[in-house]
């Protein structure tokens, strides 16, 4: 008989006590999330690993959901960490399956406070985190069983991984209207069972929530269905056509482009006025999103300029 080694021993054995949780979760109805309005939203990368997880304690909840209000955003998508190991809340499960990364992670649980301050203000929030484990956190990577994004990734990893999603799902509960997966750039070999599993995480705590898997950028990509659950474009596009339109697909129209030269970058906007506002009201006229990607800094804080053009071009665009 071949023996396992130790390390995937150990990490079955955890899964297997995650999992014996879920269907004491599975008793009770889903919330109903509430779902983006057609037409503007926004996008922030908030990084620790640009601010550092001590700067957390800086971002001002109150003044962000203010700003977002005042531009009129109908939906916000929230980075919870890219490819650092660095996430901006904590994780019960991911603390369980690798207990060495919690220093990687703030006892301040901003995404909560976010959504809260959102829905006060009829505001969605829409979760953001790769597909695969941190891409430059080797350790990580390694206790939850991933490799390279640009390979299939293994069973042992997709059950772990939906246990981390599953737990901020459930965490967030209705404050969290969807999920936006990046870096699907190869689901080969995912069985039915294993996709089951996966948007099983997705939707626990709310049932009807947005799902968008990112499988790259530009007009072959941006509508592509990338999972089976899959009900809203990616978007991703940084050279928007003149005029939003999205191939024939059962997923809902959205495109998401960032306002500077790149994402997350403090640098004057390269669309004008008019260009957005004919984007916005086109995304909304479809029934679909149009997202701009905002830097802020460790505050929370949007660059005041930006703030102007946004509102100047949505302040007519809805009551």
């Amino acid at each position: 008989m071949t023996r396992l080694p130790v390390s995937v021993v150990r990490l079955f054995a955890k899964l297997l006590l995650l999992a014996a949780a879920w269907p004491l979760a599975s008793h009770a109805q889903p919330a109903a999330a509430a779902a983006p309005m057609p037409g503007f939203g926004v996008m922030v990368h908030y990084l620790p690993d640009k601010q550092s997880i001590g700067e957390i304690r800086r971002f001002d909840v109150e003044a962000f959901a203010n700003a977002l209000a005042d531009m009129r955003a109908s939906h916000l998508i929230l980075t919870l960490g890219q490819n650092s190991g660095q996430y901006i809340a904590p994780n019960a499960a991911l603390e369980v399956l690798c207990p060495a990364s919690a220093a990687n992670r703030p006892p301040r649980d901003l995404p909560l406070e976010i959504g809260r301050a959102l829905r006060a203000r009829g505001i969605a929030l829409i979760l953001y985190l790769p597909f695969r484990a941190p891409q430059s956190d080797r350790a990580l990577m390694q206790c939850l069983g991933d490799v390279s994004e640009q390979e299939p990734p293994p069973a042992r990893f997709i059950a772990a991984w939906s246990s981390v999603i599953r737990d901020w799902s459930e965490r967030y509960g209705a404050l969290a209207s969807g999920w936006w997966f990046d870096g699907t750039y190869n689901t080969k070999g995912i069985t039915p069972a294993g996709w089951e599993m996966f948007c099983s995480a997705t939707r626990a705590g709310a049932a009807n929530r947005w799902l968008a898997f990112n499988a790259g950028e530009g007009a072959e990509r941006f509508s592509a269905k990338s999972a089976p659950c899959q009900n809203l474009m990616a978007g991703e596009y940084m050279q928007p056509p003149a005029h939003l339109a999205g191939p024939p697909s059962e997923l809902v129209l959205h495109v998401l482009t960032p306002l500077t030269a790149s994402w997350g970058r403090e640098a004057p906007a390269r669309f004008t006025a008019s260009q957005l506002r004919s984007w916005i009201a086109e995304a909304a006229a479809a029934r679909g999103l149009f997202t701009l990607d905002m830097p802020i800094d460790a505050a929370g804080r949007f660059v005041p300029a930006h703030v102007a053009l946004i509102k100047s071009v949505t302040a007519t665009a809805r009551p």
